[in-house]
Order: structure tokens, then sequence, then C-alpha cells
């Protein structure tokens, strides 16, 4: 088996994913405030800069740069970690909760429908190899 040839399939089919609209949701959850606002959400509402950073794979300098927009819109909080004065906690306000959720929601409703075309057993091939590729990746 060529397995280059393969990924040249697979890198033109990935490029043609991007504008199905599932893709395309799924994309917008994986960076800028979207991002941030679901990181939050997985850590429990709040978290340090360092952790987002780290989630994200960005530096911490973007980081600052996304959190005091998002502070400005009024999606998240700083505050002083009361157990170590040199961190700071962002915690999401009800607003970005509520952002987040709307925003969640949405790409629940799109990838369920990508699924549901897919129909029952090659949607849970697509997730059993997806798994897979993350647990293979995490090893590595």
């Amino acid at each position: 088996m060529d397995f280059h040839e393969l990924a040249k399939e697979l890198l033109q089919l990935r490029i043609q994913s991007i504008q199905e609209p599932a893709s395309r949701l799924l994309s917008d959850m994986a960076r800028g405030e979207s991002f941030v606002l679901n990181c939050l959400l997985m850590h429990g509402m709040k978290a340090h800069p360092k952790e987002l950073s780290k989630d994200m794979a960005v530096s911490t300098a973007r980081i600052a740069a996304l959190l005091n927009h998002m502070e400005e819109k009024g999606l998240i909080t700083r505050q002083d970690d009361p157990n170590d004065n040199r961190q700071v906690i962002v915690s999401l306000t009800p607003e970005g909760n509520r952002a987040i959720g709307l925003k969640r929601g949405e790409a629940v409703e799109s990838v369920a429908r990508m699924l549901e075309h897919l129909g029952e057993e090659d949607a849970r091939e697509y997730l059993r190899i997806l798994r897979k590729i993350i647990q293979n990746s995490t090893l590595a």
C-alpha cells in the first residue's frame, strides 16, 4: 500500500471538506474567541491564561490579546488568583457562557446532520477512526 498516495488524497479531501458547513463550524470552534470560551467551559468555567495557551497551542502573548478583546466584550473576567498573587484566573461571564452555548449548539446540530447523512454504521466507523488517530497522535 502506498501511504504517500493516500496522504495526498487525504490532504485533497481535507481541503475540499473545509467547504462543508459542519467542518466550517468545527474549525470556528477550534480557534480564536470560540476556542477560548470552549476551553474555559471544559475547565469548569475558569482557567489560568497559561492553561489556555497550552490547550490552544498558541503563545501567552496571543492569549493575552484575545483575553483583552473578550473582556471588553464582556465574555470573560480576570481576577487575581487567591492562591498565587502572581497569577490571574480567567472566568466565563454569563454572556460568555451564553455565547459558547449557542455556538456549541449550532455546531452539534450541523455535525449531527453530517453524521446522519453518513448513516449509523459509517458515522460510528468515522468516530472510531478519529478516536484512533487522536490516540495515536498523543502517543507519538
